[in-house]
C-alpha cells in the first residue's frame, strides 16, 4: 500500500480537514463514490475519524454539507446543570455554584459535562453503515475498563478476507500482540466512532461490546494514538498528516473546561509530535541502510496545517460562519499541498 492519510483531533477544527479533503477531490476530479487517489488507507482520531468515514466512502458532497449545516444540528451541549460554566454574561454566583457543584458531582458519580446524544443524532443522520467503503479505514479508541489501545477497521467488500496476513504480521509487532485490532460491524459503528471522540471529562465513556463478550467503557482514540500514525507507518509507504493546529503560540483559557481541553490538546500535540518524529528518523535509518533493506516500505512523511490559528476546540461548533470560515481555509490550504517533515524546524 504506498500512501496513507491521517487526520488528527481538533474538535470544531475538523471544518479545516473537511475543506481541505473536499478541495483534494475537486482538484484531483474525484467524484463523490471514487476513491480519493493516491490515498489506500485514511486513518482518524476523535474528529478526525468522522472526517475519515466519508473520505472511506467517497462521500465529498456530503462531508460538505453535513458541516455547511453543523450548528443547527447543536452537537455540543452542556448538560443542563452546567451550562453556566461556558456562558460569560453568567453571574459569577452561578458560575462558582456550578464549579462546585461539577467538582463534586465527578467527585462522586458524574463522568462527564457535556451531552453525548446530539452528536450520535448527527452521526445517524450523515452517515449510513450500509454506505459502501471504497477505502480501508482504521481508527483508535482508549479501553479504559483494560486500560488499553484498541483499534477498530473498515474494509472494502474486496477484502472480505479480513486484513491481509502480512498487515497483521506488520501492526502486531508496532502495537503488541495484546493490542485488540477489530472491524467495527453496521451495529458498532456510530458508538465505535463515537468513542473516539469522546474526550475525557467532557464527554461520557461510550459501552461498547469487547472480544470477550462482556461490555467495556471507551474513549477518546488519541490517549494511545493520535492520529493512528503509527499504524499508517506501519501499513503505508507515504504519510499524510492533516493537523488543525498552527505553530503553537500564547494560548488564555476563560473557563475550566478551556483549561481542560488546553490540558488535553498539550497531551495531544506531544504525543503527535513524538509520533511523527519517530517515524522520520525510522525512514532515514532504512535509506541509510536501502540496498540492504529488501521489501522494507521506504517512503515520506508529510503534513499540512493552518497557516494562523483557529477556533477553539468546541465553542465553534455553535457559529456556523466560524465553521464555515475555517472550511474554507482548509479548501485554501489544498492550494499549497503536503510539506515535508522535517523535525529540525517542525513544531507542533
Amino acid at each position: 500500500m504506498s500512501d496513507a492519510l491521517v487526520l488528527s483531533s481538533g474538535g470544531a477544527r475538523g471544518a479545516f480537514q473537511a475543506g481541505l479533503i473536499c478541495a483534494l477531490a475537486e482538484r484531483g476530479h474525484i467524484a463523490d463514490g471514487e476513491a480519493l487517489h493516491p490515498y489506500g488507507l485514511v486513518c482518524g482520531s476523535s474528529i478526525g475519524t468522522l472526517n475519515a468515514w466519508f473520505v472511506s466512502t467517497g462521500q465529498y458532497t456530503a462531508l460538505r454539507k453535513a458541516w455547511g449545516t453543523i450548528a443547527d444540528a447543536h452537537i455540543f451541549e452542556l448538560k443542563r446543570k452546567y451550562a453556566a460554566l461556558m456562558e460569560p454574561k453568567a453571574f459569577l454566583g452561578d458560575r462558582v455554584y456550578d464549579y462546585v457543584h461539577l467538582a463534586l458531582a465527578i467527585s462522586e458519580h458524574e463522568q462527564a459535562m457535556a451531552q453525548s446524544a446530539p452528536i450520535l443524532r448527527w452521526m445517524e443522520t450523515h452517515m449510513d453503515p450500509t454506505t459502501p467503503v471504497l477505502t480501508p479505514m482504521v481508527w483508535a479508541v482508549t479501553n479504559m475498563t483494560t486500560q488499553s489501545g484498541e483499534y477498530f477497521y473498515r474494509l472494502p467488500k474486496r477484502m472480505n478476507g479480513g486484513i491481509p496476513s502480512g498487515v497483521a504480521h506488520a501492526l502486531e509487532v508496532t502495537l503488541g500482540a495484546t493490542t485488540a485490532v477489530r472491524p467495527a460491524g453496521d451495529d458498532v459503528l456510530h458508538r465505535a466512532i463515537l468513542a473516539s471522540a469522546a474526550i475525557p471529562l467532557v464527554f461520557d465513556p461510550v459501552v461498547l461490546p469487547m472480544l470477550n463478550g462482556t461490555e467495556g467503557h471507551y474513549i477518546d482514540g488519541s490517549i494511545v494514538s493520535e492520529a493512528a500514525v503509527a499504524i499508517a507507518r506501519t501499513i503505508a509507504r507515504n504519510v499524510d498528516v492533516v493537523l488543525v493546529d498552527a505553530k503553537s503560540g500564547r494560548t488564555e483559557y476563560k473557563n475550566a473546561l478551556a483549561v481542560v481541553l488546553g490540558a488535553y490538546a498539550t497531551m495531544q500535540r506531544d504525543t503527535l509530535e513524538t509520533a511523527m518524529r519517530n517515524i522520520y528518523f525510522e525512514t532515514l535509518a532504512e535509506r541509510s541502510r536501502a540496498p540492504k533493506a529488501g521489501d522494507l516500505p521506504l517512503g515520506r512523511i508529510s503534513y499540512i496545517r493552518p497557516d494562523k490559528p483557529l477556533a477553539p476546540d468546541l465553542d465553534a461548533f455553535s457559529e456556523q460562519s466560524v465553521i464555515d470560515a475555517m472550511f474554507a481555509r482548509g479548501e485554501q490550504s489544498a492550494q499549497a499541498g503536503f510539506s515535508p517533515y522535517i523535525w529540525e524546524t517542525f513544531h507542533l
